[in-house]
């Protein structure tokens, strides 16, 4: 006896139930031929081919059961979920907004759509974000939550633009609502530690950052609670190199069984592949600092291959892309996959470049893609042993250094190469009476001792101030307070203060520096770029040498210039210096109008230098690695 549609149907429901795709459709399919005006077998048969990846006849079998049911909730639901899949935003949208008007007393139709809606504009949100254009992505992240107030992603993605935009307790406010619905959110209690460290309360940003790797075991959390462990007044060489040691034995060690031989054309002489892996190859202190080098490089000795995320591409991007023998895009690919492409470009010395800081992937070492693997601009030891060499100088790590490493220390004459600041205005001598002290460096430098020997300088001359700026960070009234309260503590009046906040342009922002006679170093993270810039509006730098790699930067940078008499030995000396200069009128009118080409002239801006050493170094490692040694005489 033939078979009813019914029961044909009946036959294809429980055999998709079963697993059974294929007998399924088959079933269903005759169910539709036999009774083509029956609305439902068309949307089961439409469920069964989208589930299994044929969208596109799934929605078509969706819309023709619409033609002949247009008031079915669950049809108009199928077909806005097929739709997610490759289809204008708008279109989704409509398909849910019709879902709801079959049914407006449908909950789930409801929820369907406002949810949609809002992940719509987070994303949207996101685009913007990535572009930097900040206030756009608030703008989306607030739809989405007017759509969908309990939205997670749009909560804590709306929080991370509010921090950025300056505006720190309205971050504060909905990253802690987010946490509150999602007290699991790794990224959340991450970004919110970062929020701390801005306003300068190290030891709230350590405990949340240890909470945010207790959840997740992503990479870039646990870089982020190495990152915060240098900022941190108290942390000691042996912590900071714990933890990232740490860092090895959690991401690093599950990889390293993992690795295969590498098969290596041993020429010592040959023209090498070198392979740059960097998310900040931008208008970024990092790529600002590479790009001379980079540029300078001979190609006829060396190609280059860039392993990195675009982001935000823009002028020094593009010289970048220029310089670049292929610059192969990282953004969203696993760490295994992009050692996989440096493999199969046959790269001879990997360049990890500022692996423990944001959005760059020290992981990709770990599959050892590259028979020399070398830490660039790194804020400590990456931690790994598969990486084999630390590019430094003399100043940051001298041959006393009491920093752990697992690499080797490979010190060229001068690590850091700076540009003239395109538009800088000229130094002039200064009119206004009295002395003016200065930082431009981020907040989450400072800390209690740094704020100590600010006090006991502006204590000493009375009729001295002090001038902060650093991007928008100063919109915040909380960081205002905690900086205030600081220096009332030590009976500094807040009148003594001035906070200068927004983002202006670079040549504005060095007019705004011009205004400073002489800039205060924050330890134990010193300045790098701050520092360069205050040198080449003729400001002298005062800076405290400490005992790793971030805390002797300033001496790095001032001893590249002749001025070591402005690096202190410990907080009594970097008050008595910065006083002594203050005093001399002299000295300071001298350096205001001498610095810039002193700084010109040295090797912090002699790029034909800088790369012809950094060339012979990376030749003398190859040469060692092909003759069976090491890149260096070991340390740490």
């Amino acid at each position: 006896m033939a078979s009813t549609p019914d029961t044909l149907y009946a036959e294809g429901i429980e055999l998709w139930r079963e697993g059974n795709v294929g007998a399924a459709t088959d079933r269903i399919g005759r169910a539709v031929a036999a009774a083509p005006e029956i609305a439902a077998y068309r949307n089961s048969l439409g469920a069964i081919l989208a589930s299994a990846g044929h969208i596109a006849k799934g929605a078509a079998l969706f819309r023709s059961a619409l033609a002949l049911a247009p008031a079915e909730l669950g049809t108009w639901l199928n077909l806005g979920h097929a739709l997610r899949t490759g289809s204008p935003a708008a279109e989704v949208q409509r398909t849910y907004a019709r879902a709801v008007a079959a049914d407006p007393a449908s909950e789930a139709a409801r929820a369907t759509l406002s949810g949609f809606v809002a992940q719509t504009l987070n994303e949207r949100g996101v685009a913007h974000f990535q572009r930097s254009e900040l206030a756009e992505a608030l703008a989306a992240f607030d739809l989405a939550l007017a759509a969908a107030p309990l939205h997670t992603s749009a909560l804590a993605n709306s929080a991370l633009a509010l921090q950025r935009l300056g505006r720190g307790e309205d971050a504060r406010t909905r990253y802690r609502r987010a946490l509150a619905l999602e007290p699991m959110l790794a990224e959340g209690h991450s970004n919110l530690a970062n929020l701390d460290q801005t306003e300068i309360d190290h030891a709230s940003a350590l405990r949340r950052h240890r909470r945010a790797i207790a959840i997740a075991t992503a990479p870039g959390l646990h870089s982020s609670l190495i990152f915060a462990l240098c900022c941190a007044e108290t942390t000691t060489n042996e912590q900071i190199f714990a933890e990232a040691r740490r860092w090895e034995q959690r991401h690093a060690w599950p990889v390293y069984p993992l690795n295969r031989p590498l098969e290596v054309d041993r020429s010592p002489e040959r023209r090498l592949r070198l392979g740059w892996c960097s998310a900040d190859l931008s208008n970024h202190p990092v790529g600002r600092n590479l790009i001379g080098v980079f540029e300078r490089l001979d190609r006829s000795a060396f190609a280059s291959l860039i392993y990195g995320d675009l982001r935000q591409p823009d002028p020094v991007t593009t010289r970048f892309l220029g310089a670049a023998e292929a610059w192969r895009e990282t953004r969203g690919i696993a760490d295994a996959a992009v050692a996989e492409m440096i493999h199969a470009d046959r790269i001879d010395i990997l360049v990890m470049v500022a692996g423990h800081t944001f959005g760059n992937r020290p992981g990709i070492a770990a599959y050892r893609p590259a028979p020399l693997q070398l830490a660039f601009g790194d804020v400590t030891t990456s931690g790994l042993t598969a990486m084999d060499g630390w590019l430094t100088d003399r100043v940051l790590h001298p041959e006393t250094t009491t920093e752990r490493f697992t690499e080797r220390l490979i010190r060229l004459p001068c690590l850091v190469l700076h540009e003239a600041p395109a538009g800088a205005p000229a130094p002039q001598p200064k009119a206004t009476p009295g002395i003016t002290f200065g930082s431009m460096n981020n907040p989450h430098k400072f800390n209690g001792a740094v704020f100590a020997a600010w006090a006991r300088i502006l204590q000493a001359l009375p009729q001295s101030r002090l001038l902060l700026k650093y991007v928008n960070a100063y919109e915040s009234p909380k960081l205002k307070k905690t900086i205030l309260d600081a220096f009332a503590h030590h009976g500094i009046a807040s009148d003594r203060l001035r906070f200068v906040a927004g983002r202006v342009p670079l040549s504005e922002h060095l007019a705004v520096l011009s205004q400073v006679d002489i800039a205060l170093d924050p330890f134990p993270f010193n300045g790098s770029t701050t520092t360069f810039e205050a040198l080449w509006m003729g400001i002298p730098v005062v800076t405290l040498v400490g005992e790793r790699f971030v805390a002797r930067m300033g001496a790095s940078s001032l001893a590249q210039i002749g001025l070591t008499e402005l690096v202190a030995r410990d907080a009594d000396d970097y008050v008595a210096r910065a006083v002594a200069l203050a005093h001399d009128r002299d000295r300071l009118s001298h350096l205001r109008l001498t610095l810039r080409d002193r700084v010109a002239s040295s090797p912090l801006c002699d790029g034909p230098a800088h790369a012809r050493s950094f060339e012979a170094v990376l030749r003398q490692l190859w040469c060692q690695w092909c003759q069976g040694q090491g890149p260096g005489p070991a340390a740490g």
